[in-house]
C-alpha cells in the first residue's frame, strides 16, 4: 500500500456528533502578532491551515507561549533553531481570554478517527484538506482544538477559532510581551545574522 492510499481527504460523513469539547473564558490563550496589530485577527487569506473563506475566518491560538512562539515562526524556527532578531523585534506576545464560552471540534480524542480524520490534519502540506474540514467544522462549532505543525507532544495545544474576517474587536492584552524576551525566557536563540563573513584562504602547501 502507498502512502497515498492513505492520505487524509476531504470529510467524506456527516459530521453530526463529532467529539466535541469547550473552551471556556478562563482558559488562557497565547498569540504571536506584529506589534500594533490587534490580536485578534481571523484569517481568510487561505495561508493558514485552517483558514475559512472570506466572510468566514479563522483565529489561530497557542494554550501556551511555546506554542504560540513556535507557530508564529514556524519552518524557519523547525529548520534553524533561531529566531531571527529582525523578526522578532517586529513582534509581541498576547496572553488572552475568549470573551464567552465556545463549543470546539476535539480532533486530537480516539473517537474523532471514526469520522475519518488522522493526525495528518494538522501537519499535511499544502493546505486545502485542512481547509475542507475547517469548512465543514464552521457548520457546526465555534473553532477546533488541535495539535500543531511544530510543537511535538501528547496533548492538544492549540485552537483555531472561526469567526467573521477580519479583526474582531475582544479585549487585548493591555500590556503584551515583547517577542525577543518571551522567545528567549522560553528558551530560543534570538539572533541576528552575521554583517560580514570572513572569508579565510586555504594554506599554501
Amino acid at each position: 500500500m502507498s502512502r497515498d492510499d492513505v492520505a487524509l481527504g476531504p470529510p467524506s460523513r456527516p459530521l453530526h456528533g463529532f467529539p466535541s469539547c469547550e473552551l471556556t473564558s478562563a482558559q488562557s490563550l497565547h498569540r504571536g502578532h506584529r506589534t500594533g496589530n490587534g490580536p485578534w485577527w481571523f484569517s481568510s487569506s487561505g495561508g493558514g491551515r485552517f483558514d475559512l473563506n472570506p466572510p468566514r475566518g479563522t483565529c489561530y491560538l497557542g494554550f501556551d507561549e511555546l506554542t504560540a512562539i513556535r507557530e508564529t515562526v514556524g519552518e524557519t524556527l523547525a529548520k534553524t533553531s533561531v529566531i531571527s532578531e529582525d523578526f522578532a523585534t517586529e513582534r509581541q506576545l498576547s496572553t488572552l481570554t475568549v470573551p464567552d464560552d465556545h463549543q470546539l471540534a476535539d480532533t486530537c480524542t480516539d473517537e474523532a478517527a471514526d469520522f475519518g480524520l488522522t493526525r495528518e490534519l494538522a501537519s499535511m502540506t499544502p493546505y486545502a484538506v485542512p481547509q475542507e474540514w475547517a469548512a465543514a467544522f464552521d457548520a457546526h462549532f465555534a473553532g477546533i482544538r488541535y495539535q500543531t505543525r511544530f510543537t511535538t507532544g501528547p496533548n492538544p495545544n492549540a485552537v483555531g477559532l472561526f469567526g467573521d474576517a477580519g479583526e474582531a474587536s475582544w479585549p487585548i492584552d493591555p500590556s503584551p510581551e515583547p517577542f525577543v524576551a518571551a522567545a528567549r525566557q522560553c528558551g530560543f536563540i534570538v539572533a541576528s545574522p552575521p554583517r560580514a563573513v570572513r572569508i579565510v584562504p586555504p594554506p599554501v602547501a
